[in-house]
């Protein structure tokens, strides 16, 4: 029987898995004619905008799901919360900014984002911040956010922000367990640099 990780897909090649998704020969040929990397976003806009629905929806929730594994369990190293939030904002175009809190026991209470940014930038009111570590019963936290560059190296404003947050948390008793900063498929961390 097949499952939704065992089916017939997986035995497929690529141009197969494009057509499967697109149902367009034309768009198979020219993937392979180019012989570069499959850009999905150009794939994705090939989609009629009912199939290309279904397929973002699709990838939504294989993110989701990736992330939630990694919920589940203990989080207690930058390279957690790295693999947590990877998923959901390692490949935006634009800046998020998200708390994780995080019980006694170092488990996941809940992730929420804190705000939207632009290419290069996002803000981060630390009052909502604060009140939305207090209402989950956080005892501490990780902020995290990407990097759209790729580059997980932190701003001046990164260091700062990181400062204030560090310092409003602990008149509520909350430790900052990190921040730390997605850049594609590396990240940057706080904590691990000594910088908290």
């Amino acid at each position: 029987m097949n499952t939704l990780f065992d089916n017939d897909c997986r035995y497929m090649s690529d141009s197969e898995l494009i057509y499967e998704i697109t149902n367009n020969r034309q768009i198979v040929s020219d993937i392979e004619r180019s012989n570069e990397e499959i850009d999905l976003d150009k794939l994705f806009a090939s989609l009629t905008p009912g199939r290309r629905k279904v397929a973002i929806a699709a990838v939504e929730m294989y993110k989701r799901q990736q992330s939630q594994q990694v919920e589940r369990r203990k989080v207690l190293a930058s390279r957690d919360f790295y693999e947590l939030m990877f998923p959901l904002i390692g490949d935006l175009p634009n800046e998020e900014f998200w708390v994780v809190a995080v019980n006694q026991a170092a488990r996941v209470i809940k992730k929420v984002q804190i705000s939207v940014g632009g290419i290069d930038q996002t803000s981060a009111d630390i009052r909502l911040i604060m009140r939305v570590l207090i209402d989950a019963g956080a005892v501490q936290f990780a902020a995290v956010h990407n990097h759209p560059s790729g580059n997980p190296k932190p701003s001046n404003e990164d260091i700062r922000l990181t400062e204030r947050l560090k310092r409003a948390a602990a008149i509520f008793d909350i430790r900052m367990m990190d921040h730390v900063i997605v850049g594609g498929k590396e990240h940057y961390s706080f904590c691990e640099e000594g910088m908290l």
